[in-house]
């Protein structure tokens, strides 16, 4: 029975005789009881009971000790002496099943475990009323009633998610636990959660190859256990370059270090010992032989960057050797290991050793606007098949789902329809762990979105739209139904479209979003900035509305952006500055700033352009060299622009105003991939110390007609070429 339903069943009962009187017009009726030496868990469970039901009634129930019962009323929490005698025979301590019973004598609250109790107490304050919709004391929903009682009700059930885990610290970490996420927290709060599952510090997420072999301990005496690349031995970065798997020792010296990880944080059950974050592969003879033998040396087309070759044998060869080891001393703990990029496949050779967890990442391709079981979308379906294939070889399979996709940019993304899908479809295929990569920190857009997924771990039969409206509803009161008006119009935005989008702004945002539709949202929330609300309300409604406007005119500005990219009209790049500088004045965020800090240089130099160095001022005039490694320094320096002509069929002519001294003496367009046919200027560069305009002729069979932009390029060597603007003209 779920929390709407048991609520139903306290409030119309016709057996007023029946209830269970807790409080009495804000005196205490009854007591708290817990075993007479409780664990840390049951005390933070009975205190939470506590602290709830004098918010709600001003009443303060003492928490008492089993042996020490006066005559009131009693609510045992935890395995007291009552408790074991009315829970089910075969209520296990090792799951979170959670027990709530009440009878006219008291009631009883108690769970597989500690986590199981402290779970059963939520859920008990939810059957009162309360709501915990986000974090923080000012997302509570408490009601407040003198008189507190309850009638005769069981609940009994389990989650239907083994693992429901999320990355959160403080108020976070407090949220997580009244909603049922059962991790990921910090190992300080074990005591008192039930022993929730937690990273262990010393290896705090998920790329941990740079962490447990740093480059500061290990690469001076055992170079070679680092990646051979380009002929040499470098160091690792986690964003970047992994280990030499193959090498003799590392295999025993990362065991040790994952066993002494786990010797001093007793109580953590599992750690990542994940490759770093991007790839940066060996290439040294013993790991591209390990490739050969495992795999065939294989590619693959996972992971957003074309065919690579392909590293899941690799990993979770390693991944095995290690947990081989770690068994020896830990067998009971659990080693995740990510399944991501160019290693999303299941290993062809290799199955996962029992205390493997193959954390399986719905990165790329992934198509975000429909559920991963539908069988339109393309990217989906790939993903499906992959994971059906790693649900055959072992049953460990953890999810990693992108609930706050990081690189969105912070713009509206409606998930919560797709994400309810997948949930559903994961426990079909017998899949029980599930990881939401959020925060929990965005709530203004997403907030729907995480109370659902807390549910639906617990119930995936739930309906997610109910439980959204019923989160729309408890947080904004008067102004629900104008947000929920806004929260469909969203939504609306990207269904009316149909495109499919993965984690590229940029790439994805024009065109995904039905304009109309906007506009109804950006008004709904007006509305709902003049219902008669408190100012709790008001601020959470000025809160969505502020993320909101920030996203609506990025949107303009990308689409803008598009244009520019398109036609190569300078009015559109203009709007697209404006529009991006007005998203700015409601939120600032990281990578847009970062991702769109060169259109400033796009409207400076012309045409959008990649490969130039920083700003300088030769001859009074500012302007950007194309080796952007450095004059002198001897690395390559090839600069690129797209020109968008309006008339493909008609010659182009490409003017430079370019620095006299520059090293320039033509210019490159890309007909087809890997080539590039080469343009000489009408006249050559002087060699003085002085500005000049080159003049390039390109004809129309030299560009590619399947393109809107064509690629030019220029430099190469440690060439110096100053360029202060470019312009295209068509005669």
């Amino acid at each position: 029975m779920n929390s709407a339903a048991l609520i139903a069943v306290l409030l119309c009962s016709p057996a007023a005789n029946s209830e269970c009187l807790l409080v009495e017009r804000g005196e205490a009726r009854a007591a708290i009881v817990v075993p007479d030496e409780p664990s840390p868990t049951v005390r933070r469970a009975a205190e939470e009971l506590a602290h709830y039901v004098e918010r709600i009634s001003g009443a303060v129930v003492p928490v008492v000790p089993d042996g020490r019962v006066d005559g009131r009323t009693r609510i045992d929490v935890g395995p007291t002496r009552r408790a074991r005698a009315a829970v089910p025979p075969d209520l296990d301590e090792t799951e979170e099943r959670v027990f709530v019973r009440s009878q006219p004598g008291g009631v009883v609250i108690c769970g597989g475990g500690d986590r199981g109790t402290l779970f059963a107490v939520y859920r008990f304050l939810e059957a009162l009323g309360c709501r915990w919709l986000a974090p923080g004391d000012e997302n509570e929903i408490v009601p407040r009633r003198a008189t507190l009682t309850v009638e005769p009700f069981t609940l009994d059930t389990r989650p239907a998610f083994e693992w429901r885990l999320f990355k959160g610290t403080g108020e976070a970490t407090r949220w997580g636990t009244k909603v049922g996420m059962n991790g990921l927290y910090s190992g300080e709060e074990a005591a008192t959660n039930g022993n929730c599952y937690f990273y262990p510090a010393q290896l705090p997420s998920v790329h941990t190859w740079h962490a447990i072999i740093p480059n500061a301990k290990y690469f001076d005496e055992h170079p070679d256990w680092f990646p051979l690349r380009g002929g040499r031995r470098v160091p690792t970065d986690v964003h970047g370059s992994q280990l030499c798997v193959a090498a003799p020792g590392l295999v025993e010296e990362f065991a040790a270090n994952v066993i002494r990880i786990f010797d001093e944080n007793p109580g953590c059950r599992l750690t990542s010992i994940s490759p770093n974050d991007g790839r940066g592969w060996c290439e040294c003879s013993a790991c591209t032989e390990l490739d050969r033998r495992l795999c065939g040396g294989r590619t693959t087309r996972q992971g957003l960057a074309g065919e690579q070759p392909f590293r899941g044998d690799r990993v979770f060869w390693f991944a095995n050797e290690v947990a081989a080891r770690v068994a020896e001393k830990h067998p009971d703990k659990k080693l995740l290991v990510l399944a991501y990029i160019n290693y999303a496949e299941p290993p062809d050779a290799i199955r996962p050793a029992g205390n493997v967890v193959p954390f399986v990442c719905h990165y790329a391709p992934a198509d975000y606007a429909r559920p991963i079981a539908d069988p339109a979308s393309e990217p989906n379906r790939q993903f499906d098949a992959l994971l059906r294939r790693w649900t055959r070889i072992t049953p460990e399979v953890l999810i990693y789902s992108y609930v706050s996709k990081s690189m969105w940019w912070r713009l509206p993304r409606p998930v919560l329809r797709p994400f309810a899908a997948d949930l559903k479809h994961f426990h079909a295929l017998g899949i029980r762990r599930y990881y939401c990569q959020s925060s929990l920190s965005d709530w203004p857009l997403d907030g729907p979105l995480y109370y659902a997924i807390a549910r639906l771990l617990w119930d995936p039969s739930s309906d997610a739209q109910a439980i959204a409206d019923e989160w729309i509803d408890g947080m904004f009161g008067p102004a629900a139904p104008d947000m929920a008006a806004f929260y469909e119009a969203v939504d609306a935005a990207v269904r009316k479209t149909g495109r499919p989008y993965s984690d590229n702004p940029p790439r994805d945002v024009p065109g995904l979003y039905d304009a109309e539709s906007l506009d109804v949202a950006l008004a709904a929330l007006d509305r709902a900035a003049q219902a008669p609300a408190d100012e709790t309300v008001r601020r959470r409604v000025a809160e969505v509305a502020r993320t909101y406007r920030y996203g609506y005119w990025m949107i303009r500005a990308l689409e803008a952006r598009r244009r520019f990219d398109e036609t190569a009209d300078p009015e559109s790049l203009e709007a697209a500055l404006v529009a991006r500088d007005k998203a700015f004045g409601y939120v600032q965020v990281t990578d847009a700033q970062r991702r769109t800090a060169s259109w400033e240089f796009t409207a400076e130099i012309g045409v959008p352009a990649t490969g130039f160095g920083k700003a300088e001022i030769k001859g009074g005039r500012r302007c950007w060299n194309s080796d952007e490694t450095g004059v002198g320094d001897g690395a390559a320096g090839w600069a690129t622009f797209v020109i968008a002509p309006q008339d493909p069929t008609k010659p182009v002519v490409v003017e430079m105003d370019v620095w006299g001294e520059s090293a320039l003496a033509s210019i490159a367009i890309n007909t087809a991939e890997n080539e590039w046919n080469r343009v000489r200027p009408e006249a050559r560069l002087s060699g003085r110390p002085q500005w000049e305009t080159l003049v390039f002729r390109i004809a129309a069979e030299r560009m590619n007609p399947e393109r809107v932009g064509q690629k030019i390029g220029f430099g190469g060597g440690d060439s110096q070429i100053w360029v202060a603007n470019i312009r295209v003209r068509q005669p």
